[in-house]
């Protein structure tokens, strides 16, 4: 498997990755993560748009 070389792939796969866990760990749906979880989806909306 090859690493992803754009900043927005891992914006992306960090955020689903949160999204996924808090789907079946419910102490990770507030808080700390889920402030993680919107830097995420608003990093991979900016480099998305910004074509990084």
């Amino acid at each position: 498997m090859n690493m992803p070389k754009a900043l927005s792939t891992w914006f992306m796969v960090l955020f689903f990755l949160f999204v996924g866990l808090a789907a079946f760990v419910p102490a990770l749906a507030g808080g700390i993560f889920a402030t993680l979880t919107a830097i995420f989806a608003l990093g991979a909306a900016v480099t998305l748009f910004m074509g990084k």
